[in-house]
């Protein structure tokens, strides 16, 4: 029997395509119909909060429909968030794996990052249809190059933070319960559900320190026509916050990756 040595990026593909398997197989054991589930919980909670707040037939002041401009937000908050929060749990939910040492803790977290980022544009594309198709709303993206730059920024962002919270987690496990707090008001603070335009510019000075709210308003900005993009609200902040928080994320990963596969 002969062995051959493969590349390192052949390895860390390998590995990223397993724990990719056994994410979606946990999915999909998990309950009866998991398949099912795995896309229908996101698209009713989403579907949900839009309906409660379309009710009516309200239209914002740029002629945008307030299911489409929902949707353009709610989605790619809901997959950031994930990918920070699902995140934090990964060295937990896969610890025994790191027997193996081609696994590394960061690894399991970029696997969940992809796989949510899967999850998310596939309920993406169910919204696009169903609004689309059979309500008959315009979903088209106007800019679909400068959207996906903005959304890769957003995850790369997430990821970094997940990788983050994962240290600060094994450090502090109290500190979980906080992290996930906090990303209530982040979502209320974002402009996901209220358009950024309606806060006093007092606010509006505060809120722009929240990198998710330059990335959700730049998205928008992508997507619609005629989308007013407000003043100081650009993708070079999320874009620096990104670069800033991963290379963050490396130095602290790098300091406690051998306390992280300690069991």
């Amino acid at each position: 029997m002969t062995f051959q040595n493969r590349p390192p990026i052949k390895i860390v593909k390998s590995v990223l395509f397993a724990l990719i398997l056994r994410e979606m197989r946990s999915m999909f054991s998990a309950r009866r119909f998991g398949a099912f589930w795995m896309f229908f919980e996101p698209v009713m909670q989403i579907g949900l909060i839009m309906a409660i707040f379309s009710f009516r037939d309200v239209h914002l002041a740029s002629g945008i429909e307030m299911p489409v401009f929902f949707m353009s937000g709610m989605v790619p908050f809901f997959l950031l968030r994930n990918i920070a929060l699902k995140g934090m749990e990964a060295v937990n939910a896969n610890r025994a794996l790191f027997s193996y040492k081609q696994i590394k803790p960061i690894d399991t977290v970029l696997a969940r990052a992809i796989m949510e980022t899967a999850l998310y544009a596939c309920v993406f594309v169910i919204f696009m249809f169903i609004l689309g198709f059979c309500f008959g709303y315009d979903v088209s993206i106007r800019d679909p190059l400068r959207w996906i730059v903005v959304i890769f920024v957003g995850v790369m962002f997430s990821f970094s933070l997940g990788l983050i919270f994962c240290i600060i987690g094994e450090l502090f496990a109290e500190s979980k319960v906080i992290i996930r707090m906090l990303f209530f008001p982040l979502y209320l603070l974002s402009g996901v559900i209220f358009p950024i335009w309606v806060f006093p510019a007092e606010v509006m000075d505060w809120l722009l320190w929240n990198p998710y709210l330059h990335i959700i308003d730049e998205l928008r900005f992508a997507m619609f026509d005629y989308y007013p993009l407000h003043t100081g609200v650009n993708i070079m902040y999320p874009m620096r916050a990104a670069i800033f928080t991963l290379l963050l994320a490396m130095g602290l990963y790098r300091l406690r990756r051998f306390k992280l596969i300690a069991i």
